[in-house]
């Protein structure tokens, strides 16, 4: 989290390798009340979730490096994070029941298939973060 003017921020972290898809889910934030930092690989976002801290992931199932999966678990798990953020990962491959069912083996909270609107995306993070 930063401070702004006396304002505490959430940070978010959204891990996509597909730049389209990246810039679309920055725009949907724009607005927000979000510190976004983004990534397109899982090495260089699991050092991006000790730097920064995030409050949420936004994790691609299929990204370079370390898999979105099991990203999702080192983070969760690592000793190397002192806070835990919540963590949806977001997917147009993994979308059947069997695979719903792993991704939450691998610890993320919740599940967004792609594609994906505003509403749906918004939605899912207010729903998470809400979550105890």
């Amino acid at each position: 989290m930063f401070f702004e003017e006396g304002i505490v921020k959430q940070t978010i972290l959204i891990v996509e390798d597909d730049a389209d898809t990246l810039a679309l889910i920055e725009h949907y934030l724009k607005d927000s009340d979000f510190k976004i930092v983004s990534s397109k690989n899982g090495d260089e976002a699991f050092q991006l979730a000790i730097d920064e801290s995030p409050d949420i992931a936004l994790i691609d199932g299929l990204i370079p490096g370390i898999h979105g999966f099991e990203l999702c678990k080192q983070i969760k798990e690592s000793p190397k994070l002192t806070y835990r953020p919540k963590i949806i990962i977001m997917s147009s491959v993994y979308t059947g029941r069997k695979y719903k069912m792993e991704i939450m083996e691998y610890k993320a909270d919740d599940f967004l298939p792609k594609p994906f609107d505003k509403a749906a995306l918004l939605s899912k993070i207010n729903a998470v973060m809400k979550a105890a």
